[in-house]
């Protein structure tokens, strides 16, 4: 199982992580945007949270290439085809997430959902249209 993430310049802000299984097939895939807290948990805790209508999925992955941003670098560093072999990825479901549930995870976790991320689960993001709306 991998990982991949890219954080390109014309994205404002906004990053990409796709989950691969076994067989290189995509099982999901995220658009959202760094907290300082997540780019903390990815920098140095090598873990990344990913979403589905039921479920929180903690993905825990080895940074064995060396690639990934340093604790030196800012948030809008890019991240260009990042690639982790993923060592562990927990499940929580979203209504059973707790303190005593998810232990270690609990606060890779809060700190996923204090980020905002409204747009996590939307497609629209990824093909940079501009919407005025109309009265």
């Amino acid at each position: 199982m991998k990982i991949i993430i890219n954080k390109n310049r014309g994205w404002r802000g906004l990053a990409e992580v796709r989950y691969l299984n076994e067989s290189n097939e995509e099982v999901n895939k995220m658009i959202f945007s760094f907290s300082q807290k997540m780019w903390d948990d990815l920098i140095f805790r090598h873990t990344i949270v990913m979403q589905d209508t039921e479920n929180y999925y903690v993905i825990k992955f080895q940074d064995e290439t060396g690639k990934l941003p340093t604790a030196d670098q800012q948030r809008s560093v890019l991240i260009k085809n990042y690639m982790a072999t993923v060592e562990a990825v927990n499940k929580y479901a979203k209504d059973k997430w707790t303190e005593s549930h998810a232990t270690s995870d609990y606060g890779i976790i809060a700190n996923f959902r204090k980020n905002k991320n409204n747009h996590t689960t939307s497609d629209w993001n990824c093909i940079g249209i501009r919407v005025i709306p109309s009265i």
